[in-house]
């Protein structure tokens, strides 16, 4: 489930990458006024977000399979920050330049997808397991969405071909 949850954020990242124009301006979500947009979440996921981040963080909510996402702009960088339905902290997502990936899983994924072009990765690092990146790589005539460990072990979700 929770390999579903950050798989279908990754979706959503790369979607809003690939459909916003850069003259379209920041995103909604983004006001200079203290609010939350998105879904309902629990209160008690919410204050424990508001103490940790202090209540004039903009910030949107989602809600994936039980799992509640926050999402916010710190420093012009957009920022997730996964709950467990019982407000548990479950991770911290963010979308990072495809040069700020470790060497050995550039490598790795180099090896895997030769002649692939990384479109969009995702840094993953959870409470209780390594860092994971996942990565939309577009190579001729198939599109990939993978995941790989920071010690570079690859596994593939999704393997579309190209019309």
């Amino acid at each position: 489930m929770k390999k579903n949850v950050i798989l279908l954020s990754l979706a959503f990242v790369t979607l809003n990458l690939t459909a916003r124009t850069p003259a379209e301006g920041p995103d909604p979500g983004s006001a200079v006024f203290a609010k939350t947009t998105g879904e309902i979440v629990s209160p008690l996921i919410e204050a424990k977000f508001k103490k940790q981040y202090g209540p004039i963080i903009n910030v949107s909510w989602k809600v994936i399979n039980d799992i509640s996402i926050a999402t916010y702009t710190d420093q012009g960088e957009q920022r997730d920050i996964y709950y467990y339905n019982d407000g548990e902290l479950f991770g911290f997502g963010k979308l990072i330049d495809k040069g700020l990936l470790p060497t050995v899983v550039s490598k790795s994924l180099g090896k895997r997808f030769n002649q692939g072009t990384i479109q969009a990765v995702y840094e993953f690092k959870s409470t209780d397991w390594p860092t994971r990146y996942y990565v939309r790589v577009v190579a001729p005539g198939y599109v990939v969405i993978a995941s790989a460990t920071e010690f570079g072990d690859i596994t593939v979700y999704q393997k579309e071909k190209l019309r």
